[in-house]
C-alpha cells in the first residue's frame, strides 16, 4: 500500500439541533402478516455505534447519525489511518449523511475526500471508489449541475456493471440517481422507466415487500406527478393523462401499505402521504390536497422535527399548492389564497437558502416564485427585492430564465419608480424624474 498522502479530512461543524430531544414513536405493528421488508442502510460491522447509526439512518434521525459515525470516524482515523478501508467507509457515510441533511457543501467535501484517497488507495475500479463517484453524482445533481451529474453518473453505472454486476446494491443506487438526473433535466419517460426498471430489479433481487422496492415504487410515481419544465401548458396537459390520474391512484394505495405495516410516523409513510397531496394537488383536487399535506406536516413535525428535510420538502409542497391555487401557473388573476402561500414559501426559502446555498436552483425558483406571486398582486416593492435577491445570487446560464427575470424586475423598478416619486405630483413628477437626453 502506498504511503499516506492524504490531505486531512473535513471538520464536522456544530450543529444546533433544534429536534435532538424528540423521541422517535415507534408504532406498534398489527398482528398477522408483515408487509413491508428489510432496510435501506445496513451496518458496517457488529460495532454497536455501527448498528446504532444503521438503526438511526433508517429512521432519518440524521444528526443523531452524524454524532455516532463522526465517533466512529475520528477512532478510526486515529487507529487505523486515513488511508484504511474503514476509515474511509465511515467517511462515506458521513458524505451520505450530510446530503440526506441537503449541506450540499459539506456533502461535496466528504466525497472528495474519499474518492481522492480510495482512488489512490485501491483504484478506480474499486466497488468504494465508484459508490462515492455516484454519491457525487447526486450531490452535482442537488446542486443544479444536471448535466455533469448525469455524466458521472453514467459513467459510473457502466464501470459498475463490467466490474460488481448489475445486480449489485451498489449498481442499483447508482442506476436510483440516474433516473433522479433525468427527471431533474426534464426527461421524464426516461426517469420513470428508469425506476421501473431499478423496480424490477430489486423484487428479484430482495422480494416484492422489501422496502427498497417501495421506495423505488414512490420514485416512478413521483416523476409521473413532477413537472420540471415548469410549462403552464405542459402542466394543464399533463393533469389529464392516464398516468397521472392511476399514479394519484397507486400513491394512496402504497401509503395505506406502508402505513399498515410501518405505521403513520415512518419517513417511508410520510414521504408517500406528501406525494399523495402533491399529487392531489397536481390535478388540482385543492382541498384533498390541503388536508393530506398537512397531515403529512404534523406526523413529520412529531416524528422528525420541525427542521427535518422531509419536513421542510412537506413544507415547500404547500407553499406551492397554495401558489397554484392562486392561479399563477395559469397566470389568471390573483386571488385571496395567494397570502396563504406566504408564510411557508417563506419559512422554506429561509431553510432551503441555509442549506443548500443562495445560488441553489430550489432557492433560485423559491425566490421568483414569491416574486412572481408578489408581482401579480401588484405588490411591487416586494415583488422588487426578491427579484433583485434572485439577481443578485443568481449563477444562472439560462439565457431565456436570465432574461425573464431582468424583464419582471425593471418593470417592478418602473412601478417603484412612479409610486416613491410620483405620488405627490402625479404623472408629472414622474415623467420628470426621468433622464433627459
Amino acid at each position: 500500500m502506498p504511503p499516506s498522502t492524504a490531505s486531512s479530512p473535513p471538520p464536522v461543524p456544530p450543529r444546533i439541533h433544534s429536534n435532538s430531544s424528540t423521541p422517535y414513536q415507534v408504532q406498534v405493528r398489527p398482528h398477522g402478516a408483515q408487509r413491508v421488508t428489510g432496510v435501506i442502510f445496513n451496518a458496517l460491522d457488529n460495532d454497536p455505534r455501527s448498528l446504532r447509526s444503521a438503526e438511526l439512518k433508517n429512521r432519518a434521525r440524521w444528526d443523531e447519525a452524524r454524532t455516532v459515525e463522526y465517533e466512529i470516524f475520528q477512532e478510526h482515523l486515529r487507529s487505523l489511518g486515513p488511508d484504511h478501508f474503514s476509515t474511509l467507509s465511515v467517511a462515506y457515510n458521513l458524505a451520505e449523511v450530510e446530503l440526506e441533511t441537503n449541506y450540499l457543501d459539506k456533502a461535496n467535501e466528504w466525497c472528495q475526500w474519499v474518492c481522492e484517497n480510495a482512488q489512490r488507495v485501491f483504484g478506480t475500479k474499486h466497488p468504494l471508489t465508484m459508490k462515492t463517484e455516484s454519491l457525487t453524482a447526486e450531490v452535482l445533481c442537488q446542486q443544479g449541475k444536471y448535466q455533469e451529474a448525469e455524466s458521472v453518473c453514467a459513467n459510473v453505472l457502466a464501470r459498475q456493471q463490467m466490474t460488481i454486476g448489475e445486480d449489485h446494491l451498489d449498481t442499483c443506487d447508482t442506476r436510483r440517481r440516474l433516473g433522479i438526473t433525468y427527471n431533474a433535466l426534464g426527461r421524464r419517460q426516461n426517469a420513470v422507466m428508469t425506476a421501473e426498471k431499478l423496480t424490477d430489479t430489486l423484487k428479484r433481487l430482495l422480494g416484492e415487500t422489501h422496502i427498497r422496492v417501495f421506495g423505488s415504487v414512490l420514485d416512478a410515481l413521483e416523476y409521473i406527478v413532477s413537472n420540471q419544465s415548469g410549462d403552464a401548458t405542459t402542466l394543464i396537459y399533463m393533469r389529464f393523462q392516464p398516468d397521472v390520474q392511476r399514479a394519484v391512484e397507486m400513491l394512496l394505495q402504497v401509503y395505506q401499505e406502508l402505513q399498515t405495516a410501518l405505521g403513520h410516523a415512518h419517513p417511508s409513510t410520510i414521504r408517500a402521504l406528501c406525494l399523495h397531496g402533491r399529487a392531489q394537488s397536481f390535478i388540482q383536487q385543492s382541498m384533498e390536497a390541503s388536508e393530506t399535506l398537512r397531515r403529512a406536516l404534523a406526523s413529520a413535525e412529531e416524528a422528525l422535527g420541525p427542521d427535518h428535510p422531509l419536513t421542510m420538502d412537506i413544507v415547500g409542497n404547500i407553499g406551492v399548492m397554495y401558489a397554484l391555487q392562486n392561479g399563477y401557473a395559469q397566470d389568471l388573476l390573483p386571488n385571496s389564497r395567494a397570502a396563504e402561500a406566504f408564510p411557508w414559501l417563506i419559512r422554506y426559502l429561509n431553510w432551503v437558502e441555509h442549506r443548500k446555498g443562495k445560488d441553489n436552483p430550489e432557492t433560485q425558483s423559491t425566490l421568483e416564485l414569491l416574486g412572481n406571486l408578489h408581482f401579480s398582486a401588484r405588490e411591487y416593492e416586494p415583488a422588487q427585492e426578491y427579484y433583485e435577491r434572485l439577481v443578485a445570487n443568481s449563477s444562472r446560464t439560462d439565457s431565456k430564465a436570465t432574461e425573464r427575470i431582468n424583464g419582471q424586475l425593471q418593470l417592478c423598478r418602473v412601478h417603484t419608480m412612479y409610486t416613491r416619486q410620483g405620488l405627490g405630483s402625479g404623472i408629472g413628477g414622474f415623467l420628470s424624474s426621468l433622464p433627459r437626453y
